[in-house]
């Protein structure tokens, strides 16, 4: 990168000498020297050449002086580095210079080793210095993006709440309808809290935030806080305690700031505690006050506790804790924290000595305490809105049905408790559903159950949505279940990577309801079609033998271990199942899901079909009934006239 100077100096033959001593630097294009002799001149061609990196000035020149000159630089821009020439060694000269603000001096007779240290040295601070104001100009675009997209958006959400909230206002409304708003305007209040929480955040790193003194009664406002979240708490059963030694009286404090921090941490403790208890406290130290929130929640893992701060961190399965999904709540938390001048600090464990885990943070904060005489305490009241947590349903302790047995089984696995109940209920009218919070639950559930279909997100605790496809694609007791992306992640390689591991569709959230719908519907039809051409090949006697034109992996092992013992007439669905490593419960869904057949109906079937082979190749019905693994020819007739609709001499002589 070329670096370019301004030479200001009145001796003439300056200009040459440099031009010979840099000849070869300038041919290169590492510098570039515009020369002067008047200090006048030299602020002309500054203000026509703003892209000057540096200045060389002699101090003493007639007309304006080099120190004159310097003041003048200083104060039109800021940016640029001025380096001092002097022939004297005046060391009071030199001070003043350096104290108006220039970089460095060099001395006449010019040592040119020692002035292109000088030279490298000053265009690394300019350059420094031009990309840290082109970075805080980018901050300053950034902010007021953000704040001009949060007044944009918080005007179509406050317009989703309010006529909502007029809703709910509604006599008589039903159980269900009211339920559904209730979910629409808790979405839409998160949603407003994050786009405030995003504006926070970047104009504290921007250090745009000024601190608001407030008067008023800590321990009692922070109690009033806490209180705000007990129908929360005991929603989920959770006991919620508040602690503290300090004193009411007046104390100086910024108020929303406590509020906000508060509300992040005690939320983030409810929404990961599903049993025991919250404390908080707030207590007295010599420096102000330690407020601690604890909880018995389901803890952070050590190696991702120095992180959990860092903006947009997301810890274990792309998550530190599963809702969190911006990883903003906590970052904020400690912006506040060291803009009030505090320090903040985090513990926590899981399966510990005892089998207990949880999470605390401990805040130190300055408190100034007023004087009685001077301040009464006033009453500061919180301004939060505290909307109940939505609990998840017992649709993953129970099947939801629709219709018989016969009806299509969709697993949702889904981390975010109000989707997943929606979808189950909304899918139910259709079908049979079971849901699961997490990926590994899903698993299990896929595991035991055998669905149609598995419909997950991507983004989830324990085992993230890839990992559960490429679970679900290489076992083969699974590994024909269809699966369907749906996720948040709408990015080419996240979805490039989903179909890669074997997903059979991808749906990005948010998602049409009747899109879904069809995209099931599509799936279940392909898997129909799949099952009546393997139902064909055993049932059409002019077909291709099964065994070699099946393209499922799992049937063509099921068929071969039947064509290795054909002629067993005591080869059982147990002996089967035992072979294949599965229980007999799975075997059974697996066959079923693939054919449409229980096992004793595909073994019969397999042996009707290779019936019809042997019989082709001249064997007496009586002998291909032994071959096939019928105890008698009489039963061999009796079943092989069901299935053909006619007796295994007929079909010889046909």
């Amino acid at each position: 990168m070329k670096t370019k100077l301004l030479l200001v100096d009145d001796e003439a033959d300056l200009a040459a000498l440099f031009r010979q001593r840099f000849r070869q630097a300038i041919q290169k294009g590492t510098y570039e020297f515009v020369f002067s002799q008047d200090a006048e001149e030299a602020l002309s061609i500054l203000e026509q050449q703003p892209d000057i990196d540096l200045v060389l000035t002699d101090i003493n020149m007639p007309g304006m002086d080099g120190l004159t000159l310097l003041d003048r630089i200083t104060r039109t821009n800021p940016l640029l580095c001025t380096v001092m020439i002097t022939a004297y060694g005046n060391m009071n000269t030199i001070r003043t210079a350096m104290n108006r603000g220039a970089f460095d001096f060099i001395t006449k007779p010019i040592d040119f080793e020692d002035l292109e240290a000088t030279l490298v040295k000053a265009t690394h601070h300019v350059r420094q210095m031009r990309e840290a104001r082109e970075l805080k100009l980018m901050d300053e675009v950034k902010t007021r993006f953000f704040t001009n997209i949060t007044h944009e958006l918080r005007t179509p959400l406050s317009l989703i709440v309010s006529p909502v909230d007029k809703l709910l206002e509604t006599a008589d409304l039903p159980d269900g309808l009211r339920e559904q708003l209730l979910t629409v305007r808790r979405n839409a209040r998160q949603s407003l809290r994050l786009i405030d929480q995003l504006l926070a955040i970047d104009q504290l790193e921007a250090r745009q935030v000024e601190l608001v003194d407030q008067i008023g009664d800590l321990p009692e406002f922070v109690g009033q806080v806490v209180e705000l979240f007990r129908p929360s708490t005991a929603t989920k059963n959770l006991q919620l305690v508040y602690e503290t030694d300090l004193p009411a009286g007046s104390y100086r404090f910024d108020a929303g700031k406590w509020e906000t921090i508060l509300f992040n941490l005690l939320t983030n403790a409810i929404r990961f505690t599903d049993v025991g208890s919250i404390t908080v406290s707030l207590r007295q130290t010599t420096t102000g006050v330690r407020l601690t929130v604890r909880d018995t929640g389901i803890g952070i893992t050590a190696h991702k506790l120095p992180h959990i701060f860092d903006r947009f961190y997301q810890g274990d399965n792309l998550r530190i804790r599963s809702n969190d999904s911006t990883g903003i709540s906590l970052a904020l938390v400690r912006e506040l924290t060291l803009r009030l001048g505090g320090a903040i600090e985090v513990d926590s464990q899981i399966d510990g000595p005892n089998g207990e885990s949880g999470t605390v943070f401990v805040l130190d904060l300055p408190v100034q305490r007023t004087s009685e005489a001077l301040a009464t305490p006033a009453a500061i009241v919180p301004d939060l809105v505290i909307d109940l947590p939505a609990l998840p349903g017992s649709a993953a302790k129970k099947p939801a049905t629709s219709g018989a047995e016969s009806t299509p089984l969709v697993l949702v696995v889904e981390d975010n408790a109000e989707l997943r109940e929606f979808m189950t209920t909304e899918l139910a009218t259709s079908y049979r559903v079971r849901s699961a919070a997490n990926g590994y639950d899903g698993w299990v559930l896929a595991k035991e159950e055998l669905p149609a279909i598995v419909i997950t997100d991507l983004m989830m605790p324990r085992l993230d949505g890839y990992d559960l496809i490429e679970r679900l694609k290489s076992d083969p007791a699974t590994d024909h279940i269809a699966v369907v992306l749906l996720t948040a992640s709408v990015g080419e390689e996240q979805r490039l990577r989903g179909l890669s591991l074997g997903a059979d569709d991808f749906l990005a959230k948010p998602f049409h309801l009747g899109e879904l719908r069809l995209r099931l519907r599509n799936l279940l039809n392909s898997q129909q079609r799949l099952r009546e051409h393997y139902r064909q090949q055993l049932a059409q006697p002019d077909s291709a033998t099964p065994l070699d034109t099946v393209g499922d992996q799992f049937l063509k092992k099921v068929y071969t271990l039947i064509e290795e013992h054909l002629d067993d007439s005591t080869l059982s669905v147990e002996w089967l199942a035992d072979k294949l490593a599965m229980s007999r419960k799975a075997l059974y869904l697996k066959i079923h899901n693939l054919t449409h057949l229980s096992p004793v109906e595909l073994i019969r079937q397999y042996r009707l079909r290779k019936a019809i082979d042997l019989l082709r190749l001249g064997h007496s019905a009586a002998e291909t009934a032994y071959l096939v693994g019928f105890e008698t020819p009489s039963y061999f007739t009796k079943v092989f006239r069901e299935f053909y609709k006619q007796t295994p001499t007929a079909y010889v002589k046909g």
